[in-house]
């Protein structure tokens, strides 16, 4: 019991980095090196400023928020924007809305607080990204619970959503390279299918259900 008991709470409350290098011939050479930090499914989860000086010791050149900043049963909007504003000030943010913001009945409050700390939010749009006189894609997808009740977002089928939203992006999209912000990873396969050179996606949590010293057991929409 109180190893399980320490478990949980270093699990609620440490702070790990993970690293990726990503590498494409399709990316263009003015973004050799660009640095994205992302964060997601905080839901309102308060770190008292450890979480942005991390960030701040990385110095990335974007951070992306990829939904879940709040928790729809007790969404405290003041804990986040705090967060936020903290970030904002080391790099420019991209915000895209999780299940949570979306069935929390306050999404349209916490949309109108995030613009003040300049946080951009790409739901269902796609903004050029420069650097370097290289230009690169960011896209970005409202949760699918946009158009769901509580009672039923678990059981819907949101492909066709999903998919006809993703190709309305391309339609209006003049880069090669373009990256997705997209809460949910189980529509991966509509992902590649339409042509998204890298994704960014949240709502997993790495497993809800974790077991020490081997990890992830059961994880939101994907199962086992």
């Amino acid at each position: 019991i109180v190893f399980l008991s320490s478990f949980v709470l270093w699990q609620n409350n440490d702070i790990e980095i993970t690293e990726h290098i990503y590498v494409s011939s399709k990316l263009p050479e003015g973004f050799d090196g660009y640095k994205i930090v992302q964060i997601s499914d905080l839901h309102n989860k308060n770190y008292y400023g450890r979480l942005s000086k991390k960030i701040e010791r990385i110095k990335p050149d974007i951070v992306v928020i990829t939904g879940d900043l709040i928790d729809r049963r007790n969404a405290k909007i003041d804990t986040a924007l705090q967060l936020v504003e903290q970030i904002s000030n080391i790099a420019p943010v991209y915000y895209v809305s999780g299940n949570h913001e979306q069935l929390s009945g306050k999404y349209d409050i916490l949309k109108g607080k995030l613009g003040k700390p300049n946080v951009k939010i790409i739901d269902n749009s796609y903004v050029v990204l420069e650097r370097n006189e290289s230009r690169i894609g960011l896209m970005g997808l409202a949760d699918p619970t946009i158009q769901q009740k509580e009672s039923t977002y678990l059981l819907a089928d949101s492909n066709y959503y999903v998919e006809n939203n993703l190709n309305r992006l391309f339609e209006n999209a003049d880069t090669n390279f373009n990256i997705l912000l997209s809460h949910r990873p189980e529509y991966f396969h509509i992902y590649a299918k339409v042509g998204i050179d890298l994704v960014f996606s949240g709502h997993a949590h790495g497993g809800q259900i974790r077991i020490p010293f081997i990890g992830g057991l059961v994880a939101a929409n994907l199962g086992f």
